[in-house]
């Protein structure tokens, strides 16, 4: 059973597609910062405007209707910040497509904010070099 991944921007990474191409995750994304080639599946956006979309309509696989925010929208802004607009669709776009790990470089606004977040999401973090032992531990573990 493979288990859904969320790589934000700039984070996927050769360990990760080969565990996509063994079929132990599946990498979900979204091109909230700007297009770029689709390497997972494309994530249920979340309070997505039209500008946000970065992709061809004839790429959108969801109705414009699903583009909503969850319910933790609100306390996601809470935590990441209001002003971190992008961050917040993309942890938005995670916990609404049931991803249980969440990949970033942003150390100042998301990591450093990990513990709330997990807490919230049931989301674990990582960055993609520094945390990725830690990562492929609770990879094993969720598969067990």
């Amino acid at each position: 059973m493979s288990v859904n991944v969320y790589c934000d921007h700039g984070t996927n990474t050769p360990t990760l597609v080969q565990l996509q191409r063994e079929g132990r995750i599946v990498i979900h994304s979204f091109p909230y910062d700007h297009k770029n080639r689709k390497f997972g599946r494309l994530a249920i956006p979340s309070q997505a405007q039209i500008r946000d979309l970065n992709l061809p309509i004839k790429d959108m696989s969801f109705r414009i209707n699903d583009a909503v925010a969850s319910p933790a929208h609100n306390e996601i802004a809470c935590i990441a910040g209001a002003g971190n607009r992008r961050d917040i669709l993309h942890l938005d776009s995670a916990h609404k497509s049931g991803c249980k790990f969440f990949f970033t470089c942003d150390k100042k606004d998301l990591l450093s904010k990990r513990t709330e977040l997990e807490t919230l999401l049931t989301i674990r973090f990582y960055h993609p070099v520094d945390d990725l032992s830690r990562f492929l531990a609770d990879l094993e573990n969720e598969e067990r």
